[in-house]
């Protein structure tokens, strides 16, 4: 039986018989689609070895990423807004 390592809400890696729904990047706290361009054009850059994968985008939010730009706009644009005024802001991780 084929496993994946994902990472959980709580930061720790778990092992799972279902792949990831998404992906990300440990160094830059970003996740992101899996058919992602710009993540798959850095691959070959090293970005391989920062790469993570989350079962949903609830535990990429609770692990402390925020949306990709390029491949989740809708999303980016809420992060990149702010809290303020929000009934609901779930990213841990503010814009700067």
């Amino acid at each position: 039986m084929k496993t994946y390592k994902l990472l959980a809400a709580d930061g720790t890696t778990v092992i799972s018989t279902t792949p990831g729904t998404l992906g990300g990047n440990a160094k830059a706290k970003i996740y992101d689609r899996l058919d992602c361009s710009a993540a798959n054009g850095a691959l070959s850059k090293g970005y391989a070895e920062h790469r993570v994968f989350f079962a949903d985008e609830e535990n990429a939010i609770q692990a402390g990423y925020r949306p990709c730009g390029r491949c989740m706009t809708s999303q980016y644009k809420d992060w990149k807004s702010g809290p303020d005024g929000k009934e609901s802001y779930p990213w841990k991780q503010l814009p700067k």
